[in-house]
This record gives structure tokens, C-alpha cells and sequence, in this order.
């Protein structure tokens, strides 16, 4: 943190905040997925079946990075009040719940299970949810540590459902409906 600490204010993560940030943010992630649900049901089963995965993907990387946030509650960098006195505390303390990223651990989790259904997006997606990460830890939000946990954990969620989509996609379609 020492090493990114002098670009915390600066133009360049100012930059970052506005340009690479968005794409982490949960509104936006889960809104294009939406819309690929959305454009897929009219043009391509496909494309639907990315967005809904990538949308479970989404929601179960939230509630487990939440769930992991709340355990382990590491103050943000640079924080300097007081931990709160009580556990309970912590639910409502965003300034202890560093530990893991949860726009990185999204972010993975979305571009390993959308990239199950698309390989060819497999490294576009990937690298833009490097640079969720690494965004993460040049506006001063997480230490590196926490953009780590948040892409294993990513990753290990992506897998997961794309596991379980795969094991739907087998199934064929008299088992879904």
C-alpha cells in the first residue's frame, strides 16, 4: 500500500475512479446482464443463458463476499477511527469491511461464467476484471490481499456455476421443464 499510497489523490486515480471503476459497480454489472437476458430471449438462446448464469454468478459472489466481509472485518486502508465495540457493529461499519473486494470477486465470478458460454471473451473479461481489481487498490478502497481473496473467490463461484450449467445444459430440456 506504501507504493500506491502517493497516487490515492492523484489525477491517475481519479482517472481510474471515473473510467475502469464503473464497470465493477454491481448496478452496472447486473443491469448488462439483464440485458443480455433480455436481447438473448428475442435474438439468441445463447446470449440469454450467459446473462441469467452470469446473474446467478453475480448474486451468489455478493452474498458470499458479504458473508466473508462480515467475518472477517478488516478496516479499509487508511482508516484510522476506532473498530466498533460490539460484533453487531460490524454489519453496518462499510469502513471495516475491506476483506474481500466485492468488485472484484463479481467481477471474476461474472467473467468466468459468461466466458463459459462465450471462450473466446474469455481474455477481454478476464483483463477487465483485472483491472476492476486493480482500480480497487489505486483509489485507496483495498489492499492488494483483498483484490486477491476477491478474485479467488470470483473465480472459485465462476467455476462453480458454470459447473452447474453445464450440468443443466446436459440434463436437455425435458429435466428443466
Amino acid at each position: 500500500m506504501a507504493a500506491v499510497r502517493p497516487l490515492h489523490d492523484s489525477a491517475v486515480a481519479e482517472f481510474t475512479n471515473q473510467t475502469v471503476r464503473w464497470v465493477g459497480r454491481g448496478d452496472f454489472q447486473a443491469g448488462a446482464l439483464l440485458l443480455m437476458v433480455i436481447v438473448g430471449a428475442v435474438a439468441s438462446r445463447r446470449v440469454r443463458l450467459a446473462g441469467a448464469w452470469g446473474l446467478l454468478a453475480f448474486a451468489v459472489s455478493g452474498a458470499a463476499a458479504s458473508l466473508v466481509k462480515v467475518i472477517v472485518h478488516r478496516p479499509r486502508p487508511w482508516v484510522t477511527e476506532a473498530a466498533p465495540e460490539m460484533w453487531v457493529g460490524y454489519l453496518r461499519a462499510h469502513d471495516f469491511q475491506s476483506f474481500p473486494s466485492g468488485e472484484s470477486t463479481a467481477s471474476f465470478a461474472i467473467a468466468v461464467a459468461v466466458s463459459g458460454w462465450f471462450p473466446r471473451l474469455r481474455i477481454p473479461l478476464v483483463a477487465a476484471a483485472v483491472a476492476v481489481a486493480a482500480a480497487r487498490v489505486l483509489v485507496g478502497s483495498h489492499f492488494p490481499s483483498d483484490a486477491w481473496a476477491g478474485a479467488i473467490l470470483g473465480i472459485a463461484v465462476g467455476k462453480w456455476v458454470t459447473a452447474l450449467s453445464r450440468r443443466q445444459e446436459r440434463r436437455g430440456p425435458a429435466a428443466k421443464a
